[in-house]
């Protein structure tokens, strides 16, 4: 007996879920380049986690961890980023660091920028969260 073809959205949702991933992560890059950073990298994986985005503000490394909501009330972003969430994010940073290591100096920080859309899919807010995941 053949499986029964999940429903729409079910098959749907992975490809919506990145493409607002990906559309999010635009925003809050033009944000970051418009407060003066500058893009190092962009989607850096490794097994245990990803980047969104590494940037320079000035001499400082920074490392953003984007989230991105839909219709849903203000600040839901933002509280996304739990525990699990940061220590997956200190992982990442530390193994960039590890294949960079010209940048191993320079003080770093991970930031949180939140992009929040309307129901229509137009951005409603962008809030920047500076040093907002620390270890331990």
């Amino acid at each position: 007996m053949a499986t029964p073809t999940p429903p729409r959205w079910k098959r749907r949702l992975p490809d919506e879920r990145q493409h607002l991933g990906d559309f999010g992560e635009r925003v809050a890059a033009a944000h970051l380049e418009a407060k003066g950073y500058r893009i190092l990298d962009r989607k850096f994986r490794v097994a245990e986690a990803e980047l969104d985005i590494v940037a320079r503000d000035g001499e400082t490394l920074v490392f953003v961890e984007v989230r991105t909501r839909r219709g849903g009330e203000r600040g839901l972003a933002a509280a996304s980023v739990g525990p699990r969430k940061a220590k997956k994010l200190l992982v990442a940073a530390q193994w960039y660091i590890e294949r960079h290591p010209e940048l191993a100096d320079a003080p770093m920080r991970i930031d949180v920028v939140t992009v929040e859309l309307d129901r229509g899919g137009a951005v409603r807010e962008v809030t920047h969260y500076d040093d907002a995941v620390r270890p331990g």
